[in-house]
């Protein structure tokens, strides 16, 4: 889990690198879904992306000592700041699936990957919680979408999802010989 938090974290700082905000409304990387014009309450309280990105680390870091309700903390405040940031949601997402709040995690899991199709660490924390649930179909679907959006298997989010697999395949295989 802590790996995909830091995928979320790298994926904020790489996007807030690649946007040009030119008070347009438009942003210079179709990848920077997450920026708005200065309609967005980030814009608004005038924190830059080097900002954005050193709250994103300092929730990496409490998230890391195990300070759950400060990483917390931090990752609400950068959804509020930057409610159209899907590694944002993620993140929060990721770490509600650790403190199982699985209603609230589906809620920022769902909207990180609404807002980004690609967001891979959200479809793997999204199907550990659609096992909770005790919905296989849905998390095989997503573990499945989780492992196409990496086919080189370089993701470790993807590669976490390959071992979820696994474990799946073997508690089933398991099941059937019972």
């Amino acid at each position: 889990m802590t790996v995909c938090l830091m995928n979320h974290l790298a994926a904020i700082e790489y996007r807030s690198k690649a946007v040009i905000n030119d008070n347009t409304g438009k942003t210079g990387s179709a990848t920077a879904k997450s920026r708005t014009s200065n309609a967005s309450p980030r814009v608004r309280l005038g924190v830059t992306d080097d900002e954005f990105v050193q709250m994103g680390r300092v929730g990496g870091m409490y998230y890391r000592q195990g300070d759950l309700e400060k990483a917390r903390t931090v990752f609400e405040g950068l959804v509020a700041m930057d409610p159209l940031s899907s590694d944002a949601h993620s993140a929060l997402g990721a770490l509600l699936t650790r403190t199982m709040d699985d209603d609230q995690a589906l809620v920022h899991l769902n909207r990180a990957i609404e807002l980004n199709d690609k967001e891979i660490s959200a479809y793997v924390n999204r199907a550990e919680v659609q096992l909770r649930k005790q919905k296989g179909e849905e998390a095989v679907a997503d573990l499945r979408r989780a492992i196409a959006l990496d086919p080189n298997e370089e993701d470790s989010a993807a590669n976490r999802a390959r071992a979820m697999v696994l474990g799946i395949h073997d508690a089933l295989e398991a099941k059937s010989v019972m």
